[in-house]
């Protein structure tokens, strides 16, 4: 088991999509809420990892969007991004370590600056610039997360109370306001990673939950070989979506309406893990079926919900990199090993 990646385990995955395709759904939800009591934050919702349900708890207290800066906490994009990084990262030390590459360190940093981004992989213990190259070419063919963000992906915007579609189609133009953000994603040791705003220091969390200004910690679920040790690259993913929209709701309902009220966010979306693992050549390796959901809003009425829906779709930057594929631009390193 090199890297402490278990690549048995995975093998055994792929035999079972193998023998029922059905087995290669994993459905992802996410669910955030923006109060004027609590503020945002974000948790992740139930999973279906092929034909089992899994009810894990995680969830992590955020930063609204409109705080000033040197405010507490993760941005909803920092999720996303954390997100993407660490499904980078742990395609890329999967495909290594199937090939009997033996890792010492693999760290990815990832910065957003409000219409493109930009992100670096630095790999140490790798034994020629030709190994690191190949794995970076797999994380930008099979990594979920990574093609997400460079394939245009559509997202349904549901709301009211029937919950009918109100928007399919990719949205075009980069949002008008965005604060930049970046972070780093860590590869400790199998499937686990620890990601931390690159404005934050990493503080103590209790189990289960991730506390402002600590790190975020990332992990696949038991049904692909983690240990539950964290939400898993998608559900970041979807956290952040979710959290950002819910940020722009409550932000544009007081401009529009001169009310605080409480809004909740839920965000679904399906990974095809036969595409990440190559089972299956035809498998979609990006995320699928993915729909942002937006409950009612106690007092508003129906023309202020469209609006105010309307309006923090727009707003979303997380959006925008989900729908878009904005620019991004991907940089390798291999860091030479310290002399023994």
């Amino acid at each position: 088991m090199r890297n402490s990646f278990n690549t048995a385990g995975f093998s055994e995955v792929v035999h079972e999509i193998r023998n029922d395709p059905a087995e290669a759904a994993f459905r992802y939800s996410a669910e955030a809420q923006s109060s004027p009591y609590r503020g945002l934050s974000a948790k992740i919702g139930p999973a279906l990892f092929g034909t089992v349900k899994s009810a894990r708890r995680f969830s992590v207290e955020l930063r609204d969007v409109s705080d000033a800066p040197g405010a507490e906490g993760p941005l909803p994009m920092h999720l996303a991004l954390t997100g993407v990084a660490s499904c980078a990262l742990t395609t890329l030390v999967g495909g290594g370590s199937a090939q009997s590459v033996v890792f010492e360190s693999a760290d990815m940093d990832i910065a957003w600056d409000g219409g493109a981004v930009t992100s670096r992989i630095d790999v140490g213990g790798v034994p020629d610039d030709e190994t690191v190259a190949e794995l970076v070419g797999q994380v930008e063919q099979f990594s979920p997360n990574y093609t997400t963000l460079t394939r245009p992906v559509p997202v349904a915007l549901r709301y009211g109370p029937d919950a009918a579609p109100a928007h399919t189609a990719t949205t075009e133009g980069a949002p008008a306001t965005g604060r930049p953000a970046a972070c780093r994603v860590r590869w400790i040791s199998g499937t686990q990673l620890a990601s931390v705003p690159l404005d934050q220091e990493p503080g103590d969390q209790a189990p289960g939950d991730q506390e402002p200004g600590g790190e975020l910690r990332v992990d696949a679920p038991k049904q692909l070989t983690g240990v539950d040790w964290g939400p898993n690259p998608q559900e970041y993913l979807l956290m952040g979506l979710a959290a950002d929209v819910a940020s722009h709701l409550g932000r544009i309902a007081r401009e529009l309406t001169g009310r605080a009220v409480t809004w909740r966010v839920t965000v679904r979306g399906t990974e095809d893990v036969g595409g990440l693992l190559q089972a299956d050549p035809s498998a979609v390796v990006q995320l699928q079926d993915m729909e942002c959901a937006v409950s009612d809003a106690a007092g508003l009425s129906g023309a202020e919900l469209e609006k105010a829906a309307a309006a923090a779709w727009a707003a979303s930057e997380v959006r925008y990199l989900i729908e878009a594929a904005p620019a991004v631009r991907l940089a390798s390193h291999r860091v030479e090993s310290c002399p023994a």
